[in-house]
């Protein structure tokens, strides 16, 4: 099998499984991920915090969402512009999201734009990731893109189910890869190759 094929495959599998998980199992997964997270170093430190809605069966993030707007952090979201790119706002609290057209909340064009380069800490979404840091999207580039524009010293978290976590991910030199990744039971540490 050819990469693309290989992301194709995977990509249809392990949406199956996240699929196939029941809201009960979702958000005891999510507390579980979210403890997780908001007890790792780079989240405490972290002033400016760009997270991500979920959707649909993704690992839900409103209780890190709540977190960090109760918190003293910048809470960010990303926002698909009408080309298609992402951009970046702050938002103050859960009434500064509205439904895109594909139904992912996302911040009213009246919040506060801010400069990708502003992130301390990215909470990345994944359909899949390995070991190595590497990301598995939904084949569109948009973290990608939005990564691609970050401060070089950001912390990129990935964020997914334990079965999320795959022992190889096919990738490309433009993909970015991610320093660590929080599941329900651990912290994967990415070490640099």
């Amino acid at each position: 099998m050819d990469p693309q094929e290989v992301k194709v495959h995977l990509r249809q599998e392990l949406k199956n499984l996240r699929e196939a998980l029941n809201s009960a199992q979702r958000e005891s997964a999510a507390t579980a991920a979210q403890s997780k997270v908001v007890s790792l170093p780079e989240w405490k430190k972290a002033k400016v915090v760009c997270l991500y809605a979920s959707f649909k069966s993704e690992l839900p993030t409103t209780l890190l969402l709540q977190n960090l707007i109760s918190s003293e952090k910048k809470c960010v979201l990303p926002k698909v512009n009408s080309s298609g790119q992402p951009e970046l706002y702050e938002i103050k609290n859960l009434q500064d999201l509205e439904l895109s057209s594909l139904e992912i909340p996302e911040p009213k064009i009246t919040c506060l734009r801010i400069d990708p380069r502003e992130i301390d800490l990215f909470v990345v979404p994944g359909i899949g990731f390995d070991r190595q840091g590497n990301r598995l999207g939904h084949g569109s580039g948009f973290y990608d893109r939005l990564l691609a524009q970050a401060n070089p010293k950001a912390f990129l978290l990935g964020y997914g189910y334990d079965f999320q976590v795959v022992d190889s991910i096919p990738h490309q030199a433009h993909d970015i890869a991610v320093h660590a990744v929080a599941t329900p039971c651990q912290i994967i540490h990415i070490k640099p190759a």
